[in-house]
């Protein structure tokens, strides 16, 4: 699924880095692998180009079409992802030194699939495009993730601006859809990346009305909470840690999953953060907000960690 905060928190990403893009990998191997089923389920005619014939034909709109374009769009999306499970297994090869994944042969292979991906790209973002821009499908219920797949199509093709534009398409002509909550999260990711960190807590905040589901509230919990010690200062810190310790509160996610990724870093960076600026006195009133189970654990971690800040205070006068 950070600029400035991203680079203060590379350790970290380094240390798990290889885990996640393996779960990455492997999740992208199964929604390709989705997407090849439902392609060889296609009747004659309902392929990635039919929608596009048909509307060129006169066809009259209606939730067929719809329905078709959004499975033409979905279809282009899940190939686009199984070439880049390619490309990571042939990155893999290559750091391993495997016979054919280096030297000419793996880089002329890489080039290949490099050049299929992008024209699998651009068709996507084309595909996505003629069910989102077409007036009498605006009230369809598959434009919502159209749209949201639109805009990470044309943010994977480098086109961060229009996959801004399209985000706040979403958030403004389908305010009540999931869709348009992730759209706010992905638009306060786009902002932090941009080093617009009031923007980026602002479209967090966004993302958490409403009954947003507790994989999301995580992922942006954890975003304005990087945004809020980008920001700096004791009110923003503080309020830094009551994101952090909002995340603990949703309980423990799936183990494996990327929010079990983010609830371990939370836990961490909550401890490390209320050690150093934490108001000690008050810690086992704010760790008791963590939960029964989590609570006194992090208590106990915060306590010990100051306790060892304490001793490692210079001395008020010089060692002899």
């Amino acid at each position: 699924m950070l600029e400035r905060a991203a680079r203060e928190d590379g350790s970290l990403t380094e240390r798990r880095g290889a885990a996640v893009r393996r779960l990455a990998a492997l999740a992208a191997l199964a929604v390709a692998a989705a997407g090849c089923a439902a392609r060889a389920g296609e009747a004659p005619g309902t392929g990635a180009g039919a929608p596009a014939r048909a509307a060129r034909a006169g066809e009259a709109p209606s939730a067929a079409t719809a329905e078709r374009l959004f499975r033409a769009a979905e279809s282009l999306a899940s190939r686009r992802r199984a070439i880049g499970v390619q490309l990571f297994v042939l990155d893999e090869a290559a750091q391993a030194g495997a016979a054919g994944a280096t030297g000419e042969r793996g880089a002329a292979r890489r080039a290949a699939l490099e050049a299929e991906a992008a024209r699998v790209q651009a068709r996507t973002v084309a595909a996505y495009a003629a069910l989102v821009d077409a007036p009498a499908l605006r009230a369809a219920k598959q434009r919502p993730p159209a749209l949201l797949g639109l805009a990470r199509a044309l943010q994977d093709s480098g086109d961060l601006r229009g996959a801004e534009a399209r985000l706040r398409q979403l958030a403004v002509e389908h305010p009540a859809s999931g869709e348009a909550l992730e759209a706010h999260l992905a638009l306060a990711n786009l902002a932090f990346a941009a080093g617009r960190l009031d923007e980026a807590v602002s479209a967090c905040d966004a993302a958490l009305r409403g009954a947003a589901p507790h994989a999301l509230r995580k992922r942006a919990l954890y975003v304005k909470s990087w945004g809020l010690r980008g920001l700096g200062g004791d009110a923003a810190t503080d309020e830094a840690m009551r994101a952090l310790r909002a995340i603990v509160q949703l309980g423990p996610a799936r183990a494996g999953s990327p929010e079990a990724a983010i609830d371990e870093a939370a836990e961490r960076e909550l401890v490390e953060l209320y050690a150093a600026h934490g108001d000690l006195d008050q810690a086992r009133a704010f760790f008791a907000g963590a939960g029964d189970r989590a609570g006194p654990r992090l208590l106990g971690e915060v306590e010990a960690r100051a306790a060892r800040l304490r001793r490692a205070e210079p001395l008020d006068r010089p060692a002899l």
